[in-house]
């Protein structure tokens, strides 16, 4: 199924929310209050979407400036409404993937699949391992 519907795409909303979150952490600028609400409405849509929220964050994650995404990251979560809405979004992926979520996390990671289309299977070692040794 094509995800363009009627001239718009389906996830402009959660791309443009992933994009602008991260644009701002990863910048040489300091936490502000457009950081914070990107941040929110971002992890708010990961709650109501877990998996599409996860593939739009790694879609947009860029390594500019590696120090301060880690400093501005660490910054973030130090405001009560962002880890109430991260702590929400755990649970929501937690609950709903209880036994397929380590899987889905490492499709992700290894950009197997990703926001807009699902790449072919790579039958590789890393794979192998991952089936071996997932089941543990």
């Amino acid at each position: 199924m094509s995800y363009i519907i009627q001239g718009f795409n389906r996830y402009n909303k959660l791309k443009y929310n992933a994009y602008w979150n991260n644009a701002h952490l990863d910048s040489r600028l300091h936490v502000t209050d457009d950081l914070l609400d990107d941040a929110i409405n971002h992890l708010n849509d990961c709650r109501k979407n877990p998996t599409r929220g996860l593939l739009a964050r790694k879609k947009f994650r860029t390594n500019n400036y590696p120090d301060c995404y880690n400093r501005n990251l660490n910054d973030l979560y130090k405001n009560e409404a962002v880890k109430t809405a991260d702590n929400a979004f755990k649970e929501k992926f937690s609950s709903l993937y209880p036994k397929s979520g380590k899987v889905r996390k490492f499709l992700i990671k290894s950009e197997s699949i990703v926001l807009d289309y699902v790449k072919p299977v790579k039958k590789n070692f890393r794979r192998t391992l991952f089936k071996m040794f997932g089941k543990i």
